[in-house]
């Protein structure tokens, strides 16, 4: 199997313990051609910990200062456009990688010839250390379903930090909509499903975190995930007409065969009846 670079993009945003647990997690990993495009999205800067790095990571660092302070969207896709990697990963900055997690997605490629691959991750809940800090409490199972298109109307299963593709469908289909404070990774997803089925690895290689104290995106801007995962559904509805329809016939063909087996065991009971009723008349 040959060993491309993956490009991991990290941004971060005030967050340094939360960054050094990150880091940490890709400079375990087993894959030996992985690069860093790390992008402080306004941010204090983390200089001081990129230093820490030196040696045990390939890390390139884009510190943007609150005046520039580029948003989001346009962060990672300017970590992109930095890259060199044949193959793009995404780390957020407060969840971490197990060390097998770019080799298994490799490999995972390699033997299906998928262009864009993704594994499951572990709920990881966080509660308040009391030291500015948060300690992992308990561990959940994250999702951990196959690919479909339509799949992305019962919500987003895929989590971006488990997330890789072939660096080319950034050129093909463009990178996070500048124009999203959230839910840009689902807009990123139901573009380059349109033409690309995505190999799913059944296996728990990432671990993403929800704090107690409501500070995770997802539960302080509800409204904002509410309104803007309505408009891509709307959106894009054209992209899962295909699987929705197979699923219907596949629907179709399930209750047809199971109709036909009902009318097999029925036809066996009034058989089965009529032997019992025939020995109980010879008996009498």
């Amino acid at each position: 199997m040959s060993q491309d670079k993956v490009s991991v993009i990290i941004r971060t945003f005030n967050r340094p313990r939360m960054l050094r647990r990150a880091l940490e997690s890709v400079a375990a990993q087993t894959w030996p051609a992985v690069e860093v495009m790390l992008i402080n999205d306004g941010g204090a800067s983390v200089q001081d910990l990129v230093d820490e790095f030196a040696g045990r990571l390939d890390l390139h660092y884009l510190d943007y200062a609150p005046e520039n302070k580029p948003g989001r969207s346009r962060a990672a896709n300017l970590a992109i456009e930095a890259a060199t990697g044949a193959w793009i990963c995404y780390l957020d900055d407060d969840d971490v990688w197990y060390p097998d997690h770019v080799e298994s997605l490799m490999a995972a490629a390699a033997a299906s010839g998928a262009k864009v691959v993704y594994s499951d991750a572990m709920k990881g809940i966080e509660e308040p250390d009391g030291a500015g800090g948060y300690v992992v409490t308990r561990l959940e199972n994250g999702p951990s379903e196959d690919f479909s298109r339509a799949g992305f109307y019962l919500g987003c299963y895929i989590h971006l930090s488990t997330f890789c593709h072939r660096r080319e469908l950034y050129a093909t289909y463009g990178g996070f909509d500048v124009e999203l404070d959230v839910l840009e990774d689902l807009d990123l997803f139901f573009r380059y499903a349109f033409d690309h089925h995505f190999h799913h690895l059944r296996r728990y290689t990432a671990q993403f975190h929800v704090r107690t104290d409501q500070s995770n995106a997802i539960t302080s801007m509800r409204k904002e995930f509410s309104e803007t995962n309505e408009m891509l559904c709307k959106k894009y509805l054209h992209t899962a007409i295909g699987d929705i329809m197979r699923m219907l016939l596949d629907g179709r063909g399930q209750l047809l065969a199971a109709g036909a087996r009902a009318e097999e065991l029925a036809a066996r009971v009034v058989d089965l009846e009529a032997r019992i009723a025939r020995l109980e008349a010879r008996g009498a």
